[in-house]
């Protein structure tokens, strides 16, 4: 695959407005693929070794957030950067990569998501370096490209760090940016779990679910609206036969049956719905939660 790289600078008029705001923004960068235009932007970081607790509750949160007009923001490194990566593209999210490294392949680091990395920009998202497109990754060049990470969104999500996770320098970086930080917190004996519950005893807003990202934003479901979300969100055709056969409390099998659509894609609809809190469960039966 051929590298389609472009170089735009501080001064130029597509240099990303959010990224201009911040204390020493990068003069310029390089760009890989195509800049995302979404309506909101989300940085998600996190350890390179998440536990399968921080993986689950991520891609949930990144389904529940797809069809909100999101795009993401990360590194690229291992562990939870990658899960980021991989969920965006699964549910159709655009997605910006920031890396530690020039974007040339030879310096493209970790080597190990060179194919993830093209995946990204097959389907419109972007690898982006303020780094030369040869410089190899250095002790120092990634904590200092986190600040673009952080300053490329409004608000950052820490999924799960310890003590001395190199998340938490993002999560610095973006209260020096005046930006929201965001934390999932986790079980009191987990080590992953300890910088996250530390950001939140210290303020950060505490994340459980999409629906906890999306009132950071000022995005609420709209109680009393016909389809029980925001004016400004139109539920998908399979979303509103859904909720049509929901007349009344009923168990999977029987909704699936009633809306006449076909099963894996039926399941994956409710599943979605109750993400983000459309429907809920009571019991063995889903009923309808506006």
């Amino acid at each position: 695959m051929t590298q389609n790289i472009r170089e735009i600078k501080l001064k130029d008029k597509d240099f990303p407005e959010i990224l201009r705001e911040i204390p020493f923004p990068p003069k310029k960068l390089s760009v890989w693929g195509d800049w995302p235009k979404a309506k909101y932007y989300l940085s998600i970081v996190g350890t390179r070794r998440n536990s399968a607790y921080g993986e689950e509750i991520l891609r949930k949160i990144i389904a529940g957030l797809a069809p909100y007009g999101f795009a993401t923001v990360s590194g690229m490194a291992t562990g939870i950067d990658t899960v980021v990566a991989k969920a965006s593209l699964e549910n159709k999210m655009p997605t910006i990569a920031v890396l530690g490294s020039g974007l040339a392949r030879e310096a493209f680091y970790p080597p190990k998501n060179w194919a993830l990395a093209e995946r990204v920009t097959e389907a419109g998202g972007a690898i982006i370096s303020e780094y030369d497109h040869n410089m190899k990754a250095t002790l120092w060049s990634f904590p200092q490209r986190n600040r673009i990470i952080s300053g490329l969104s409004q608000a950052t999500l820490v999924v799960e760090a310890p003590e001395k996770s190199g998340a938490l320098i993002t999560a610095k970086f973006a209260l020096d940016q005046n930006r929201d930080v965001l934390a999932i917190p986790g079980s009191a004996f987990s080590q992953n779990s300890a910088g996250t519950n530390r950001l939140i005893k210290q303020g950060a807003a505490l994340v459980e679910s999409a629906e906890d990202v999306l009132r950071a934003y000022g995005i609420h479901l709209g109680v009393g609206h016909p389809s029980g979300v925001s004016d400004t969100l139109d539920l998908s055709p399979e979303e509103k036969q859904i909720l049509e056969a929901l007349v009344e409390p009923m168990d999977v099998d029987s909704l699936i049956r009633k809306s006449k659509i076909p099963t894996q894609t039926a399941q994956s609809v409710i599943g979605l719905l109750e993400i983000r809190g459309i429907i809920k469960k009571i019991g063995n039966e889903y009923v309808k939660n506006i």
